[in-house]
């Protein structure tokens, strides 16, 4: 076997690889002899079939097979060996066409690399960033504060139906009249006040009692189908030919009551003696939504730096290897060269990331240990239950490390994981070597900059 890589250029390589029989015939051999141990044919036991058989059946289909787990075998442990830092994956050359004649005495396969642009990197003070500070306006934190109330609330029973009272009854088909259709669609449910969209009829609901009766048009009460559907407890009526009349008895009225700022609730929140008033209350909110707006201050941050790094760092990529490469991936199966040009500055932008992003962890040498991996999987878990309104303080003592570890039992999910470690890494990079300004903004302030 003989492996040379000649360069056509700085961005592509051809690698041609020559065989002779005896460099894939003892594994063709070999697999011959197992399929002879489990081939069984008319007239003959399983295990007892002549090789000569098993050859005539299966010897050119094995050769084919084994040259070819051989040939990429021995190109990638090549590329691997010779440190070869390439761009996608090889493909047949073009340019130096394969002869696999199993029936010559040497057989040549050419592949051609494209190999990844050399480039200058620039990381230092003449770069400018902003850093932003996100603050929570008092608005925000009121929010908060009602939004922790109502955890903390309950219904109680009321005498007459307020804007957001909740209602139990029947519902059910009545007549021009708003007498009961004996065979009309009826169902025993609840609602709220608040969930009924027309004004007009929602100003029916306000002001009555137990043991009344409101008549309404299902329709203009709840336009959306499924609302409709689900009071009725039926999903097979049809809501367009629907006959729309119809009344809710109220049977009970319940109306919300938020939660105290008392001690109990600031222990449920918060965890036993940590908040002991509304002031204290605001100063733990805010430490608590404090590491995922300084997580959400770097994404921005690293959306403008690949943006500056992006623009800044000239190279060249063999486009057209590229997009000979995407569209033999099964992602792109079904597209033609043109569907796939429309995509592909997107893809090339990307691209290029990726390949200033791992030039900047080279040069530093950064790794991802197993520490930072869990410390990274945790803060992950943190910030998704925060959007649900469920702090670290509720979680029991050892649940942030199970859900941390399950995470990272999941390979795509361990992969967005370290890649996050690594984008940490190469934020504080820039942080320490650039030209870095820090502004102060609020958290609208600061969403809009998204938009």
């Amino acid at each position: 076997m003989q492996i040379t890589k000649n360069n056509i250029d700085e961005l592509i390589a051809t690698i041609k690889i020559s065989l002779v029989k005896e460099d894939y015939q003892e594994n063709v051999e070999k697999t011959l002899k197992d399929y002879r141990k489990r081939v069984a044919m008319p007239g003959f036991r399983q295990g007892k079939v002549p090789m000569g058989l098993i050859k005539r059946q299966y010897e050119k289909m094995v050769t084919f097979e084994e040259i070819n787990k051989l040939v990429g075998e021995k190109l990638f442990e090549y590329l691997d060996n010779e440190k070869i830092d390439y761009i996608g994956q090889p493909l047949p050359s073009e340019r130096e066409k394969s002869q696999p004649d199993f029936e010559q005495p040497e057989l040549l396969f050419a592949f051609d690399v494209a190999l990844s642009p050399k480039f200058d990197l620039v990381v230092d003070n003449s770069l400018k960033f902003t850093k932003y500070n996100v603050t929570l306006s008092d608005d925000f934190l009121n929010q908060q504060i009602e939004s922790y109330k109502s955890q903390a609330g309950k219904f109680e029973s009321a005498d007459v139906v307020g804007e957001k009272s909740k209602l139990e009854g029947s519902v059910f088909q009545v007549d021009a009249e708003g007498n009961k259709l004996e065979n009309g669609l009826s169902n025993n449910t609840s609602m709220l006040v608040s969930s009924v969209k027309d004004e007009d009829t929602k100003k029916q609901f306000i002001g009555k009692k137990v043991g009344e009766q409101i008549n309404f048009d299902l329709k203009k009460a709840f336009p959306n189908e499924t609302d409709a559907k689900y009071m009725l407890a039926n999903n097979a009526i049809d809501f367009n030919t629907i006959n729309a009349n119809f009344a809710f008895h109220i049977d009970k009225i319940e109306d919300f009551i938020p939660g105290e700022l008392n001690q109990e609730n600031f222990d449920k929140f918060f965890g036993a003696d940590t908040v002991h008033n509304e002031e204290e209350m605001r100063a733990k909110i805010v430490e608590n939504y404090k590491p995922t707006l300084e997580r959400d201050s770097d994404y921005k941050l690293m959306i403008d730096v690949r943006e500056v790094l992006t623009s800044n760092t000239k190279f060249d990529l063999p486009v057209d290897f590229m997009v000979k490469w995407m569209l033999t991936r099964k992602e792109n199966e079904g597209k033609t060269k043109e569907s796939f040009l429309q995509d592909y500055p997107t893809f090339e932008n990307d691209l290029r990331w990726n390949l200033i992003q791992g030039k900047i962890v080279k040069e530093n040498n950064f790794t991802v240990s197993p520490d930072e991996e869990l410390e990274a999987a945790k803060e992950m878990t943190i910030s998704e239950f925060m959007q649900y309104g469920i702090t670290p303080q509720h979680l029991p003592a050892d649940a942030l490390d199970n859900y941390a570890k399950e995470r990272l039992g999941r390979e795509r999910d361990k992969n967005i994981v370290r890649n996050m470690v690594i984008s940490n890494k190469i934020i504080n990079l820039v942080k320490e070597k650039s030209n870095l300004e820090t502004k102060d903004i609020t958290l609208d302030e600061f969403n809009k900059l998204f938009q």
